[in-house]
């Protein structure tokens, strides 16, 4: 009776042993669930939505394509929304030049806009050299772009952030590898106009 009981419940205690075994996950089988897990990566504008800020936002854009089309003419987010240009590389007290449409082609009134953007450095110092042989200063130079157009002359007006009303101006134009002079219809406070027949930087001059 004595052997009976015994083998009993060692019966017991193993079969007690192979369940447990059967219950608990193996290591090899917790291994292979880790390896099938995924990330979920969050969706698109998730982090905007978050609070962080795209980093054209943070440099005043509205959006990467004004970030990109502002980076290609030089300007910074202010510039660029104002078709303005406020500084030139190695200029020092450059005053700020603008141009806000408004222009006559060919002595039409039109609704076109030269687009401006900064210069090189090798541009403005050479604009330097031609502003030294006038005699004057050189106030800023600029890179002045129309938009697709036949025309023999364009009227522009230039907004100069502080020229004082008295101030004579002599401007030239970069073209071809050469500064040529261009016509000044008009000078006055914060104003030149000028008539010009292309594309290429423009050099505002103050005569003694």
């Amino acid at each position: 009776m004595k052997r009976f009981m015994a083998l009993l419940m060692a019966s017991l205690l193993v079969t007690s042993m192979t369940v447990s075994a059967a219950e608990s996950p193996s290591t090899s089988a917790v291994a292979k669930k880790k390896k099938t897990e995924t990330v979920i990566q969050p969706p698109p504008g998730a982090v905007e939505a978050s609070g962080a800020q795209p980093s054209y936002a943070g440099e005043g854009f509205a959006n990467a394509a004004d970030s990109q089309a502002a980076a290609e003419r030089g300007l910074s987010a202010g510039e660029y929304y104002n078709n303005a240009v406020s500084s030139a590389p190695g200029l020092t007290n450059a005053l700020p030049v603008g141009q806000g449409g408004g222009i006559l082609i060919n002595g039409v009134p039109s609704n076109l806009t030269a687009t401006l953007s900064r210069v090189g450095s090798g541009v403005v110092g050479s604009a330097q050299t031609q502003a030294v042989l006038l005699g004057g200063r050189l106030l800023n130079v600029v890179g002045v772009k129309f938009p697709a157009a036949n025309f023999n002359a364009a009227t522009v007006n230039f907004y100069v952030k502080g020229l004082a009303n008295g101030t004579g101006i002599a401007a030239r134009q970069y073209v071809g590898g050469q500064w040529i002079e261009v016509d000044v219809v008009e000078s006055r406070m914060d104003h030149v106009i000028l008539i010009l027949k292309g594309n290429g930087p423009v050099a505002f001059i103050a005569l003694p």
